[in-house]
This record gives structure tokens, sequence and C-alpha cells, in this order.
């Protein structure tokens, strides 16, 4: 029941700086700052595709394998935000490889990340 705890914690923070992150590539965006906006959607794809990685280390302490835990949780989360990023990167509109592309990406990041956490 702690590593849920912990696990959440952690997931909102980096939810918060995921949303901020996001508000900012939108205002950056409409006030045509082209270097700040592509800053933030590189921090944004950044964490998208390392999303279980940052939540497990943000977890307290690794009791009963508590960051594993965590990064399963952070796995989850990670793979409809990369199909949105897929959409993002398409221009709002659906690619199917680019989505399989990204999606796959993602797992692939993960599992390898996933193996590195004791």
């Amino acid at each position: 029941m702690e590593w849920r705890q912990s696990a959440v914690k952690s997931t909102l923070v980096v939810a918060g700086i995921y949303a901020a992150l996001f508000v900012g590539h939108i205002f950056a965006a409409a006030n045509n700052w082209d270097v700040l906006f592509r800053l933030i959607a590189l921090k944004l794809t950044l964490i998208t595709f390392l999303l279980g990685p940052c939540i497990a280390i943000l977890v307290s302490s690794n009791v009963d394998g508590q960051r594993k835990k965590a990064h399963r949780l952070g796995s989850w989360i990670s793979a409809p935000l990369a199909i949105g990023l897929a959409f993002a990167y398409a221009n709002q509109s659906f690619d199917f490889v680019l989505s399989i592309g990204f999606l796959c990406l993602t797992v692939m990041v993960h599992w390898v990340t996933f193996l590195r956490f004791k």
C-alpha cells in the first residue's frame, strides 16, 4: 500500500510538470516563439518516452521493489501519451505508422529501463 502512495505522489509531480510544459508550449506557439516552442516540445517528447523512469526515480524508497512498480505504472500512462505525441507530430492528424512507431519506441524504452531498475 505504501508504494502506491509514493507512486501516486510521484505521478502527480510528473503530471504537474507535464501539464505546465504543455501549457507553456501552447503559449510559446501562440506568441511565435519558435525556439522556446521547440525546447518545450523536446522536453515533452523526452518525458513521454521516459515517463516510467521519471516516476520511478521520484519514489522515495525502493523497499519491496517500489521503483519497479512505479515504473510499470508510468509505462502504462506513457502509451496513450505516445499516441497523442504522434498525433501532434503529424500536424494534428492521425498517422497509423507514426503512432505504431511511437508506441513501439515507448514500449522498447520502458522495457530496457525496466530491466535496469532494481
